[in-house]
């Protein structure tokens, strides 16, 4: 009833035909359960889980799972309701797939090879998920596999959804849209750097730590465009507020998009749009020339359309450019050739206008360049006296052409790969 994407999840749904014998002779079964086990193990190791993997992943399943009854959980306590007894039966009765798949294991000797997935350790020695989401998915299986009624099935789930949230955004935190499917993309390999890590520019950090607190806390928010010098920090500082402690916990998830998918937004404003969580959408390295007309998405977005962007929903910007379109000169001369060219010029510089949070990140000086370059050599475990130190630092800058953040790490990543 209720579990409309749970029965579109390969390995749940195969499992189910595998139990039931449905459109599944008994001389298939064996092959299709080893084969579901050895996609059960996959993700196992993937995500350093360990106990009862058949109950991990009914539980994974059920968190995964996105339908209206679950959003109506999702970082938000519910205590009554009719629905609630008939949610908590549907999780029982589906729970018996997995207790009839165990029973079919452990009680058949050809599956005898797979028997310690009831009980497993993955091989990488990872002593648990990386994220505490994942870890809880271990604690609602758990509490789901000890259950003496359908009500403690329901009370382990709506726990996770109060402190997670329900479906791909309980799980992930940063995501890329697809423009060729329509969907959001989690990204799993997320920058670990700190805001504390970023060395310098602490007026700008402040600036943006504010503007995403208020955002966080439901308070009025601004857009952000962060400007200034190639590779001083300004996507880093961004990517740096999924690290910032209890971010995450408090519902911060960010969507990556590029300019070609800006006509995309109203669908992507569509899938997010009341959900218990607060969205960057970040726009990396922005700048448009002045034939690209994709801004005009932008700016209805940002203030103008008819549809208001969703309270949830805040744009941060990263540009080399402060007015993000491409000037020229002839913009600025009476004698242009555009009749209104005082219009022109207000039409290119409107868009950077309706950033409400400009911070300018510069290249540093060179006290502040060695500074950095200090923290990234400790970084990567390398220790040099300050004077030879300071004199490859320098002649590697000359080559990069200013002091940056990105010169300095470089600078200690050729270090690290010389030995």
């Amino acid at each position: 009833m209720f579990f409309k994407n749970m029965s579109k999840r390969s390995i749940f749904e195969r499992l189910r035909k595998a139990v039931s014998a449905e459109s599944v002779s008994k001389n298939e079964t064996p092959a299709l359960i080893y084969e579901i086990a050895e996609e059960i193990i996959a993700e196992a190791e993937r995500n350093s889980f360990s106990g009862d993997l058949w109950e991990i992943m009914f539980a994974l399943t059920l968190v995964e799972d996105d339908n209206s009854l679950w959003r109506t959980f999702e970082r938000s306590s519910v205590s009554l309701g009719s629905i609630l007894p008939i949610a908590a039966n549907n999780i029982w009765n589906q729970h018996k797939i997995i207790i009839g798949a165990k029973s079919i294991v452990n009680s058949e000797d050809e599956y005898e090879t797979i028997r310690p997935l009831t009980n497993y350790f993955p091989a990488n020695g990872a002593s648990g998920p990386s994220t505490p989401a994942l870890s809880d998915v271990m604690i609602v299986a758990k509490r789901i596999a000890e259950a003496s009624a359908p009500r403690d099935m329901l009370s382990a789930l709506t726990d996770f959804y109060e402190l997670h949230g329900a479906g791909i955004y309980a799980l992930n935190y940063a995501f890329r849209w697809s423009g060729s499917d329509k969907k959001l993309v989690p990204l799993n390999d997320l920058d670990q750097l700190t805001l504390d890590a970023l060395v310098g520019y602490e007026d700008q950090k402040r600036s943006l730590l504010a503007n995403t607190e208020a955002f966080l806390n439901g308070m009025p928010s601004n857009n952000v465009l962060l400007y200034g010098d190639s590779g001083t920090g300004k996507s880093s500082s961004v990517r740096a507020l999924l690290n910032e402690p209890t971010f995450i916990q408090r519902g911060l998830r960010i969507i990556e998009l590029h300019k070609e998918q800006f006509a995309d937004i109203p669908d992507l404003l569509d899938m997010i749009r009341g959900r218990n969580y607060k969205f960057i959408l970040f726009m990396d390295d922005l700048s448009f020339e002045e034939f690209e007309v994709e801004y005009k998405h932008l700016k209805a977005l940002i203030e103008g359309g008819l549809e208001r962007r969703p309270q949830n929903v805040v744009i941060y910007a990263t540009s080399n450019r402060r007015n993000l379109i491409r000037e020229v000169w002839a913009d600025r001369r009476i004698s242009s050739d555009d009749v209104h060219g005082w219009d022109t010029m207000q039409e290119k510089l409107s868009l950077a206008d309706r950033f409400g949070i400009t911070i300018w990140y510069g290249a540093v000086n060179k006290a502040q360049y060695m500074d950095i370059v200090k923290a990234c050599i400790a970084e990567v475990g390398l220790s040099m006296n300050d004077a030879e130190l300071e004199k490859l630092a320098l002649r590697w800058e000359i080559d990069k052409g200013n002091f940056t953040g990105r010169a300095a790490r470089q600078f200690a990543y050729s270090l690290l790969s010389e030995g």
